[in-house]
């Protein structure tokens, strides 16, 4: 048995003025890109010759240069050209990279890649629940399955998961093709938590459908609101176990798609949620330590751009005394130059803000550098480094300024940028919802309702291209 596997990363967000290029991701290749993901064990448990591509994962951005998707696209069929009697092809995408004139990646992909192998090779995606599926992308994959956490916590487990059941539908000889359904709705990222209802019983039905002999998998995709494609939707996909039960996969989904549909007034945010000044006044005034505001509309995470100093403006001209504050970060490569210059201890002067646009706006500070560090990734957490950081104390506000746009997710955020998150009663993030480890943390969360890229109102963002009509914006 032998078995190609890759993986190719991006959510794009298409509100992002800024094109994201090739040194936005992080490349593996050969038997290092094996050791990134877990169905290499998986597949040589099973005995099967595990051929590596690439593994190319990017933070959150704008939409991808067709030149950045042709270079890493071109890397991973090189090696499908090469290769000959594939048994099977796993990959792990995410389902809403956007490409500059192509549209979407995954499906430009697969569409690459059935021409090199043919329609018999059976294909295993393992994809992000934030994925905007199309149907066409079904008749070129046998098995999809989305995380089933968010915040993301099992990627890995997909992964095995995935890996599994391309394992058992090769050994079985079936060529399984999804059922698959798309929602006339659209749903904000940070209104679908899965600690929370609607979501969590959407994956409890989604276990129970699981248990029939007849699936093989089933998974809901909530879809990315920040893409304005004619892709943009939530999604549900089941799997059958053979071919021979597809009409009851297709009832499944029905089932599943139904039930979804009406949850669909029922998806909420999960935090206080507060215009800017209100949510940094409400956070002076809380006896909760830590609380922690989320800058919603620059998150990061969610592809937006990172540089937004609207919540800085606010608290440097707001009255306090007391709290400890430590806003984690801003990025403004330009600052991040002015501060590396300096050494510990000293004072730093300088103007931090892009200027692109009135959100950005430069603001004149004035500090000590505290510290240096290392700025990390997304999915590598603290393992992967994806820039640098220098935090200068401007009184009872440190300020992280970067120059990269990750967002600090998890406590070795904080680590590795030599912070210490116990100083601060308030911490500011570039986030929507609050990723776990930080979540656990909070004794407070409180979402700032900021302007950029990810808004949270969708009912207020000028979409042109999703498919119409759907709730919330067509009622």
């Amino acid at each position: 048995m032998k078995i190609l596997v890759g993986g190719l990363y991006h959510e794009s967000n298409t509100f992002n003025p800024f094109l994201t290029e090739k040194d936005n991701f992080t490349l593996y290749e050969g038997e290092e890109m094996l050791n990134r993901v877990k169905s290499t064990q998986v597949f040589k448990d099973a005995g099967a010759i595990v051929i590596p591509t690439i593994h190319a994962f990017g933070i959150s951005s704008g939409i991808v240069t067709k030149d950045t998707y042709r270079y890493f696209a071109d890397k991973m069929l090189k090696v499908i050209k090469k290769e000959k009697n594939i048994d099977g092809i796993w990959l792990h995408l995410h389902g809403s990279m956007t490409v500059q004139g192509i549209g979407s990646a995954e499906l430009q992909l697969l569409k690459e890649i059935r021409e090199i192998v043919g329609s018999k090779v059976p294909i295993s995606l393992t994809l992000d629940p934030h994925a905007n599926n199309t149907n066409e992308l079904m008749n070129y994959a046998n098995i999809v399955r989305a995380y089933r956490t968010v915040p993301h916590v099992d990627q890995e487990e997909t992964e095995i998961i995935t890996a599994k059941n391309l394992v058992n539908i090769i050994n079985n000889n079936e060529l399984v093709k999804p059922s698959f359904i798309r929602l006339p709705m659209i749903i904000g990222g940070e209104t679908a938590l899965g600690r929370l209802d609607p979501l969590k019983s959407i994956y409890d039905k989604i276990e129970e459908i699981e248990k029939n002999k007849e699936i093989l998998t089933a998974s809901f995709f909530i879809g990315f609101s920040w893409a304005d494609t004619e892709n943009s939707a939530p999604s549900v996909t089941v799997v059958p176990t053979s071919s021979v039960f597809s009409k009851i996969a297709d009832t499944k989904a029905k089932e599943l798609s139904d039930y979804i549909y009406s949850k669909r007034e029922e998806f909420d945010f999960g935090a206080t949620v507060l215009q800017p000044k209100a949510a940094i006044e409400t956070a002076i005034k809380s006896p909760s330590k830590p609380v922690f505001i989320t800058d919603s509309g620059d998150n990061t995470t969610g592809g937006a751009v990172g540089t937004y100093t609207v919540l800085l403006e606010i608290l440097l001209n707001v009255n306090n005394k007391d709290k400890k504050i430590c806003v984690a970060g801003i990025f403004d490569k330009e600052a991040f130059e002015v501060c590396n210059k300096h050494e510990i201890g000293e004072k730093v002067e300088l103007n931090i803000g892009t200027g692109e646009d009135e959100y950005s706006k430069k603001l004149a500070v004035k500090g000590v550098l505290k510290t240096k560090g290392d700025l990390m990734g997304y999915l590598g957490a603290t393992n992967d480094k994806a820039g640098e950081v220098c935090t200068i104390n401007l009184g009872n506000i440190d300020l992280v300024i970067a120059n990269s746009s990750e967002s600090f997710i998890t406590l070795g955020h904080f680590n590795k940028a030599g912070l210490n998150i116990e100083e601060y009663d308030i911490i500011v993030v570039k986030q929507g919802y609050l990723f776990d480890e930080l979540s656990k943390l909070a004794e407070e969360e409180i979402l700032a309702l900021t302007p950029g890229a990810t808004y949270q109102i969708i009912e207020e963002l000028n979409f042109k291209n999703i498919p119409r009509p759907v709730y919330p914006l067509d009622k």
